[in-house]
């Protein structure tokens, strides 16, 4: 599922939209990653692994 957005909080809303939708059961996302386009390569780079459903938390969070 790609989504565009034109700024960083933008961005983060869909990614708690889409995370609430998986918790409803109207959504098979598995992993959100945010996407940032590179002006001097041209091309989308990733900014940000942010979510796996698989480990239910943020990327690069410790669990206690």
């Amino acid at each position: 599922v790609y989504t565009t957005h034109r700024s960083k909080p933008a961005a983060y809303r869909a990614v708690e939209d889409e995370k609430e939708r998986v918790e409803l059961g109207m959504s098979r996302v598995v992993r959100i990653a945010v996407e940032q386009w590179d002006v001097d390569a041209q091309r989308w780079v990733r900014y940000e692994n942010v979510w796996d459903k698989t480990t239910d938390r943020i990327a690069g969070e410790q669990r206690a």
